[in-house]
């Protein structure tokens, strides 16, 4: 299992994490270590032709909605021949169409696999090479859902229309729904905080996942507080950060 570490500022006052997506004003460290997950994603060793990653919790709190997203834009920003999707699969505490500004009550995950729709409300981001579905309406039983038929067909219809699919899932020791994905996906990706998560969490997390036979990619730390070693490292970076600006608002 590989460890993936994204550093990010610490919040001035303990709490829920804020939704952030990456922008051409997203400090320099932050986009580096988004990169440095992107790049580890980018070698896994995956043999199925859509990568299909799930990114999970132990808790929630703990950023893996703001890791899924961002992972995905990453994805989409940097692969130009690629096809990339975002899925939201915690129906009971959707965040995803929250950090992209979408319709709250649209239809989306859970309609199709109700059979109320009869394809997945797929949606464009804009003029980007990233796709969505938001989890739509509320579901009256997420687990039955997660591991129903319906969803083994959408992940068979997203298998033929994209190379990557990023799923965003409800914490692993909270619901089971993260663990029913398994037999649709390739792996998993944990995403932890600093000062949140604690290793028996962790422990669990990592060790209901291994239930499933699937990999664990790695582990995402976030919300750490930079150092005041590391100001001379982004002083000493100040120029790659402005040509990086300047890159990504092209």
């Amino acid at each position: 299992m590989g460890i993936f570490v994204n550093l990010f500022k610490k919040k001035k006052k303990a709490g829920a994490p804020e939704l952030n997506l990456l922008t051409a004003e997203t400090p320099f460290a932050i986009r580096q270590a988004y990169k440095s997950l992107y790049t580890n994603v980018l070698y896994l060793n995956i043999e199925s032709e859509c990568k299909k990653i799930a990114v999970t919790s132990p808790l929630p709190g703990e950023c893996k909605s703001t890791v899924s997203a961002n992972l995905a834009l990453m994805l989409a920003e940097n692969l130009e021949d690629k096809r990339v999707l975002l899925i939201d699969s915690d129906m009971r505490s959707p965040k995803v169409w929250k950090l992209f500004d979408l319709p709250r009550n649209g239809k989306g995950l859970s309609e199709y696999l109700a059979g109320i729709d009869e394809l997945p409300n797929i949606q464009r981001y804009g003029s980007t090479r990233l796709s969505i579905l938001t989890t739509g309406g509320q579901s009256v039983n997420p687990t039955k859902l997660a591991g129903s038929q319906n969803m083994r067909k959408l992940m068979e219809y997203c298998a033929e229309r994209f190379d990557y699919v990023v799923i965003d899932t409800p914490p692993v020791n909270v619901v089971s729904d993260a663990l029913l994905l398994g037999s649709f996906i390739d792996g998993y990706i944990i995403s932890s905080r600093s000062d949140s998560s604690d290793i028996n969490s962790i422990s669990d997390c990592v060790d209901n996942i291994n239930k499933t036979g699937k990999d664990i990619f790695g582990i995402v730390l976030s919300d750490v507080k930079l150092k005041s070693s590391n100001k001379k490292y982004g002083s000493n970076y100040s120029r790659y950060q402005a040509y990086e600006k300047e890159i990504v608002s092209q």
